[in-house]
């Protein structure tokens, strides 16, 4: 029998956006290493299986049951070309996010035992599979109608006589549960309820990941094509995830460097449609495998810029660009810079209400359509996106933009559902590009100058949090540990705005070429305004390892072809911010 512990917490307490420091009540554990100080968890929360078309249709024929399996490092996963793979080191939390747009279709085909009769069926069951070409012509024609174009569309199965695509959705939303509840073991591993919402207007990727706290869910999986708008979703999920009924829910923006600066929009929008953003969007997935959302510049493709980190856009995107350099502003204000200090400026012009409608915290996830949530390693990486024709290596290095995908890192009391959704919501959290760095960020602006390198915090506040009110000027703490490589640099980014322009900087308080093995760091900010509000993340790099593009260049023994291959990259962290909103 497990132990009980009953453990003080203060939590922060969400109300109408707005955050609360007051002491909360006490709570009763059942976890033997229950941890007042915090425990460092890693996850995936951005993953799909065979329960999406495009997993499906590129040859993936895991469920979600056994995508958890492999979370958990209890079994290998097959590649659509029969290679298998094992997670080198097990997560703590996964979220299996299929795309709710086809739960009907999948279902139906998939699942159902009528599904081969169906004439939809057996084009798209004849497609999927390890044959590139055909699971192209799937994604093309089965996929990209029902998520893109200027209007979602229910897919053709559903026109037909007879089918009852509403029902099948339902079943297969309810497999979804079953497999997160039967995977989920407290005090071990949390397997979270979750489904993608896939808005692609017109290839702009407007997607957002709906995680859920417990077994207290949404009636429907809902999607883009009945929900077309980021409205839409959380007005549906306030219809039908209330607090009251215990139905907690955050919705994760992610791919935002494809979104073609769409999907932000909080200027000139009505109080309520805030609110209900604030509420929802507690979080944003800054990296993962199609590409790094941080920030745009006019050298966005050179990988050694501020923002050149595994930068990738849409094709269309860049074509733009080229036709109008002016384009880029536009565009910039989906990466999640830009977007942090939008939202700045909404809190400076809220009144009275002192909302921030854009106060969100920072992760990494995978995305990765093979059902293998956390496989990360730049040296055994198979591809992840376009299932036998990415782990052809030939194939992979054609595809040079992607990238094996990111973790997020959750600091939580303990390893339960609960705990891990608490401190995502609250943005205790941070994000990586695959390596397992540990990363503590505090703040403190009350004057009493803490020896916080030393342990003595007193009231400095952590990653995700917000500074009170004061003329006294922030100090920061920073504290890295290394994972497999050392570390090379740790680097301050703000953004304020002041007289309603945004500022932004990046200051490199540590740089250390050779890397070091463990460093606490303490900054003071020099340009501190006690009048604009402003927020700081920790951006910290390893020192340079091989990407995995070099890795396979080598094995093929084509790097002098392909120099763009034959590169180092510096694996890095992205803390949560900390703000401050007078």
């Amino acid at each position: 029998m497990l132990r009980l512990n009953v453990i003080a917490l203060a939590a922060i307490v969400f109300l109408q956006g707005c955050e609360s420091e007051e002491p909360s009540s006490q709570f009763v554990s059942e976890c033997p290493d229950a941890n007042p100080n915090l425990n460092l968890y890693w996850g995936d929360l951005h993953v799909h299986s065979a329960y999406s078309m495009d997993a499906f249709a590129f040859g993936t024929k895991a469920r979600p049951d056994e995508a958890f399996r492999f979370a958990k490092g209890e079994v290998a996963q097959t590649l659509p070309d029969g290679t298998q793979v094992k997670i080198s080191r097990p997560l703590d939390f996964a979220a299996v996010t299929d795309h709710a747009e086809t739960f009907d279709v999948m279902h139906l085909c998939t699942e159902s035992d009528h599904g081969a009769s169906y004439e939809y069926c057996q084009q798209l069951l004849a497609l999927g599979g390890s044959d590139l070409k055909k699971s192209l012509t799937a994604f093309r024609e089965f996929l990209l109608p029902v998520i893109a174009g200027d209007m979602p569309k229910p897919p053709a199965l559903c026109s037909e006589s007879g089918i009852d695509c509403q029902q099948a959705a339902l079943e297969q939303w309810h497999n979804v549960q079953r497999h997160a509840h039967e995977a989920n073991q407290a005090c071990a591993f949390s397997a979270f309820v979750g489904f993608e919402w896939s808005a692609t207007p017109n290839s702009a990727h407007w997607h957002r990941n709906v995680i859920f706290k417990d077994e207290n869910v949404s009636r429907e999986a809902i999607d883009y094509v009945r929900h077309s708008s980021p409205d839409a979703l959380w007005t549906a999920l306030d219809k039908q995830c209330k607090i009251g009924d215990g139905c907690e829910a955050i919705a994760i923006p992610h791919n935002t460097n494809l979104s073609e600066g769409g999907g932000f929009d909080v200027e000139n929008r009505d109080q309520a449609m805030l609110f209900r953003r604030a509420k929802y969007e507690r979080l944003i997935e800054l990296f993962q495998s199609k590409g790094n959302s941080e920030c745009l510049a006019e050298n966005w493709d050179d990988p050694n810029s501020d923002c050149g980190f595994e930068a990738y856009l849409l094709g269309q995107t860049q074509k733009k660009l080229e036709d109008d350099p002016k384009s880029l502003g536009a565009f910039n204000r989906s990466f999640t810079r830009n977007i942090l200090s939008r939202g700045l400026q909404s809190y400076a012009q809220s009144g009275d209400t002192k909302l921030n409608p854009l106060q969100l915290g920072i992760i990494g996830s995978t995305d990765n359509h093979t059902a293998t949530p956390g496989l990360v390693d730049e040296q055994d990486w198979k591809g992840d996106a376009w299932g036998a024709g990415d782990v052809n290596k030939n194939r992979r290095l054609q595809r040079m933009e992607y990238n094996p995908g990111g973790l997020v890192a959750v600091w939580a009391e303990e390893n339960t559902r609960a705990r891990i959704f608490d401190a995502l919501k609250n943005r205790h959290v941070y994000g990586t590009s695959g390596t397992r760095i540990q990363l503590k960020f505090t703040g403190q602006n009350d004057g009493q100058r803490n020896e916080l390198c030393q342990g003595v915090r007193g009231s400095a506040v952590p990653m995700g949090g917000s500074l009170r009110s004061s003329d006294h000027t922030p100090e920061f703490a920073i504290e890295v540990t290394r994972d497999v490589a050392p570390i090379a640099r740790i680097e301050i980014v703000k953004g304020r705005v002041s007289a309603g322009q945004i500022n932004e900087s990046v200051t490199t308080i540590f740089d250390a070429p050779e890397g070091v093995d463990q460093q606490c760091v303490t900054w003071v900010d020099p340009d501190f305004d006690p009048k604009a509000p402003s927020y700081w993340y920790v951006r910290t790099l390893e020192v340079a390892t091989p990407r995995w593009s070099k890795y396979v260049c080598e094995d093929l023994n084509v790097c002098m072809e392909k120099p763009e291959a034959n590169r180092l990259i510096q694996e890095r962290a992205w803390s949560s911010p900390i703000w401050y909103l007078p």
